[in-house]
């Protein structure tokens, strides 16, 4: 914002542009509106869930994509995810390498205005909660990469003293000095290296914005198909690149491709083989489409949610895992798990979850 000392409040004015005439603005307005333009995007957000509430007279529901990925969709999670960043990046510091390494009870203090309870109730409740999960871990890593160019942006290790002096807007200083220390760390710089070596070897770069596959589809009403288009093509239409453009043609010589792409199609189970076939088997994800939900979906239906007491894991005993093996769900999700592991030895598929 512009310096400008108001008039007959202890300043001379000399330096002052002319008093705007009829309805005109001074300088300083200008600046202030050009700052509230910024956060636009953010404040609508934070209205309509707002207004959601009121309406709702409680918290949000969630949706989520219940036949792939498990992920929270449409406006709901649009709101969810803002209040999640926003939350972590005003308490957390940015001092462990995941999101999974944050204390219970940091996790436990974050008050949402969604319904968990609702979730915590649903027969699936275990892959919702997965769903979830991974959204605080890639929020975790985004504003910890926020925190990290704020770093290098005032000079990083070569004056830390300086870094440690602009506090980003938002941190505390106390959490801004435990991010400082642990950039500083061997271990965040090996990881942080061998991760930037993994991007560069990425294949497929969704460049869809901050909306998942999953989310556009339910949003737009397209397939994952048209999701996995959005996601890789530039504004002009075209694709990113020759590879992104045979990848998106290859599935539609797959044979009974219209039942498995076509519109309201039930066939879930083929689309992910489909995909997996074009695109190759991840560790963790399903290219092209988004998360893979956790085994944890083979497991008994009960969940912990964020409201509830731990529960003692089901015991590893024969009985047990005789159930496992005797479901054929089970091995063929076993088996991918397997293969794709066997695989990433010799690609880039493990996501160390640092900047």
């Amino acid at each position: 914002m512009a310096s400008v000392m108001p008039r007959s409040h202890g300043g001379d004015g000399a330096e002052d542009p002319p008093p705007p005439s009829g309805f005109g603005r001074g300088q300083h307005m200008e600046d202030r509106n050009c700052r509230s333009q910024e956060k636009k995007r953010g404040k609508a957000k934070n209205k309509g869930l707002t207004q959601a509430i009121a309406l709702n007279k409680g918290p949000v529901s969630l949706s989520f994509d219940t036949e792939v990925t498990y992920s929270p969709i449409g406006t709901p999670n649009d709101w969810f995810t803002r209040e999640v960043g926003s939350y972590m990046f005003g308490h957390f510091a940015f001092d462990k390498s995941s999101y999974n390494y944050v204390s219970d009870a940091e996790k436990n203090a974050m008050d949402w205005r969604f319904n968990f309870t609702e979730i915590e109730k649903h027969p699936k409740c275990r892959q919702l909660m997965d769903g979830l999960n991974a959204v605080y871990m890639k929020h975790y890593r985004s504003r910890k990469a926020k925190a990290k160019e704020e770093f290098l942006a005032n000079e990083g290790e070569t004056d830390v003293a300086r870094a440690r002096a602009n506090i980003p807007v938002g941190m505390s200083e106390e959490n801004w000095n435990k991010t400082v220390a642990y950039f500083l760390m061997k271990e965040h710089k090996d990881r942080s290296c061998a991760n930037k070596s993994n991007h560069q070897k990425q294949l497929y770069t969704n460049r869809g914005g901050s909306s998942t596959y999953s989310s556009f589809c339910f949003k737009k009403d397209k397939t994952r198909l048209e999701a996995f288009k959005n996601g890789h093509t530039l504004k002009d239409g075209r694709f990113a690149t020759e590879l992104e453009e045979q990848k998106y043609f290859e599935p539609r010589s797959e044979p009974n491709i219209e039942d498995e792409f076509g519109e309201g199609s039930l066939s879930q189970v083929n689309e992910v083989q489909v995909f997996e076939k074009v695109f190759g088997a991840r560790r963790e994800h399903y290219i092209g489409m988004g998360r893979k939900p956790s085994l944890s979906r083979f497991t008994a239906p009960s969940c912990v949610g964020p409201h509830e007491k731990e529960q003692t894991p089901p015991a590893l005993t024969e009985d047990f895992l005789d159930g496992l093996f005797k479901s054929e769900s089970f091995l063929e999700r076993l088996s991918k798990f397997m293969n794709s592991k066997k695989a990433s030895k010799n690609g880039n598929e493990d996501n160390m979850d640092e900047d």
